[in-house]
């Protein structure tokens, strides 16, 4: 996998080895995004089948669009993730590590709106699919503890760098 990679339409094993392997990115980052990715993919799953047994849920119709672009929006910024750190760790300076941070940034804010959207449809998601909504959590959850963890390195890093110039 390249630096100019294209993680949405990577095989699961190939993004498994290039996570784990020697490279310097895709990384946490990258997983993170996809983990949100799944999460909405599991939400989007229970508003479906749902779907099927309620078709008047408005809010249901609603969240379906929003869960769709949004899994679409996390593996794009999963790529980006992944573009940004391996351009940091070329570069190490603190416009590239700005760069890196406003992309967790924006992860962080697809988590948010992936939460709200999971707490909204909760209440309206059929019995059967109770599982797919317990997984969007605790992949909304991972996805979140994974961003805040490297937006804090990032701004320690961001720090350092200022604090040099």
């Amino acid at each position: 996998m390249s630096n100019a990679s294209d993680i949405a339409n990577t095989r699961v094993k190939d993004l498994i080895d290039a996570i784990g392997g020697k490279g310097v990115s895709p990384g946490a980052g990258a997983a993170g995004a996809v983990t949100l990715a799944l999460a909405a993919a599991c939400t989007a799953k229970a508003v479906a089948v749902s779907l099927s047994h309620q078709p008047e849920q408005a809010i249901l119709r609603r969240s379906q669009v929003i869960l769709e672009t949004m899994a679409r929006f996390a593996l794009a910024g999963a790529d980006r993730d992944a573009e940004t750190f391996a351009a940091f760790i070329k570069e190490h300076s603190s416009g590239a590590i700005a760069e890196v941070i406003r992309e967790g940034d924006r992860i962080g804010r697809l988590i948010a709106v992936l939460s709200d959207v999971i707490e909204k449809v909760a209440p309206h998601i059929a019995a059967n699919m109770t599982g797919d909504l317990i997984a969007a959590r605790a992949l909304a959850d991972a996805a979140r503890r994974i961003q805040a963890s490297n937006s804090s390195e990032a701004h320690d890093e961001k720090r350092l760098l200022d604090s040099k110039t």
